[in-house]
């Protein structure tokens, strides 16, 4: 008897200091986790910087990316399309403080049903604190951090305010940001110049850009946006005249070239096409895609701009019209192999055909000849960071 009460004992002592130690943890995890939060107080006069700079090992400059980023002041959009975005995204967005967390809550049951994090269930104001603070990560200290964040945003910044950040900041396809940039890729029009059916066809895009694009999957944003226009007329924003006008409206997608934009990808002024593809495609096994495109970061690699410019040069001039290889380079315009030309670990130009004999005879040819270069047949996604990017330099204190 005397044993079984001294068993009993020792498991509620071993049981109260697990739970104190998971206590502590829990603490201390959270501690760590809310430690060195942005100030969202820089939101007031937030502009991000309009271009990520990519250079050589000597400092030129290879290309940019993220020079045709667009802003709108909110004064300039139609009511309607503000009304479209929020009906579409966060219908509750001017009665909650940051966070729903009813939909946060059904967030979480359907998440755990599903045994991965499958929906966010995040309002307006996370969103824009994710787009401009934080990483896409799928974690439970990013979502912390965001919810925090998203408290303290409402409290610093006008519901006016969160909204001009977010339509200037949210994604509407690849490397597409902003609803002016939207606005003039998908319609040919500024965003000022939106008619309720376009806006709500726009609105039903958020939620997945590639998955419901217009140029390629018609029917299913045709759908959403009827439903976005249905859900607009529930919530007094239209009337019933408004909304069947809106639905016999057409849909005037751009077709071929712009007739009033310049609506280029960024990209470097040097170089063949395939070289800024491959390029861009190995950055962005290393950074995210919002860091390159929109953060304004300036990134050295080991590259020699002028043996690279050079090179490819060389290559432009001498395909061979029947290699294989070459052809399908021009073709796919990002192959998975490519030849690198490296001097010890270091790459310092690369081409994408895998005519070795060609960049041999190039280097052989050239004044750079007498310098160690090999030349090597690698897979794109193998390069590691350490043998194409220069570390960042420590600033001094």
């Amino acid at each position: 008897m005397l044993q079984t009460v001294t068993l009993k004992k020792q498991l509620l002592y071993a049981g109260i200091s697990a739970a104190v130690l998971f206590a502590l943890f829990a603490v201390l995890w959270f501690i760590v986790t809310i430690s060195n939060l942005p100030d969202v107080s820089l939101l007031e006069h937030y502009r991000p910087p309009a271009s990520a700079k990519v250079l050589d090992k000597d400092g030129n400059i290879l290309t940019q990316y993220g020079e045709h980023i667009l802003r709108i002041p909110i004064t300039e959009l139609p009511f309607t399309v503000i009304d479209a975005v929020v009906i579409a995204e966060d219908d509750t967005f001017f009665e909650h403080n940051g966070v729903n967390y009813r939909a946060t809550w059904n967030a979480l049951v359907h998440d755990v049903k599903k045994k991965r994090f499958a929906r966010g269930g995040s309002t307006i104001t996370q969103q824009m604190i994710k787009n401009v603070f934080l990483s896409k990560d799928k974690t439970l200290a990013r979502k912390l951090r965001e919810y925090i964040l998203a408290g303290r945003a409402e409290r610093k910044l006008t519901k006016r305010r969160i909204l001009e950040i977010y339509v200037n900041e949210v994604q509407w396809g690849e490397n597409l940001y902003g609803i002016e940039a939207a606005s003039r890729f998908y319609f040919d029009k500024h965003a000022s110049e939106l008619t309720v059916p376009e806006a709500a066809l726009l609105a039903g895009m958020l939620p997945n850009p590639r998955r419901l694009n217009p140029f390629t999957r018609f029917e299913k944003i045709k759908a959403r946006q009827e439903m976005i226009l249905f859900n607009m007329v529930q919530s007094k924003v239209l009337t019933e005249d408004e909304f069947v006008a809106a639905m016999n409206a057409p849909l005037a997608l751009r077709k071929g070239p712009s007739a009033r934009f310049d609506l280029s990808a960024p990209s470097g002024t040097d170089g063949l096409p395939c070289y800024q593809k491959v390029l861009v495609r190995i950055l962005l096994s290393f950074y995210e895609q919002h860091e390159l495109y929109r953060r304004g970061i300036t990134i050295t690699t080991t590259l020699d701009k002028d043996l690279q410019n050079q090179l490819c040069a060389y290559m432009q001039d001498g395909e061979d019209p029947d290699n294989e290889a070459s052809d399908k380079g021009r073709r796919q315009q990002s192959p998975k192999k490519i030849l690198v030309v490296k001097e010890g670990a270091a790459i310092r130009a690369f081409v994408c055909s895998l005519n070795h004999h060609a960049v041999r005879g190039f280097l052989e040819s050239d004044a750079s000849s007498s310098r160690p270069y090999d030349i090597l047949a690698v897979s794109v996604d193998t390069i590691r960071k350490e043998e194409i990017v220069l570390p960042t330099p420590k600033p001094d204190r």
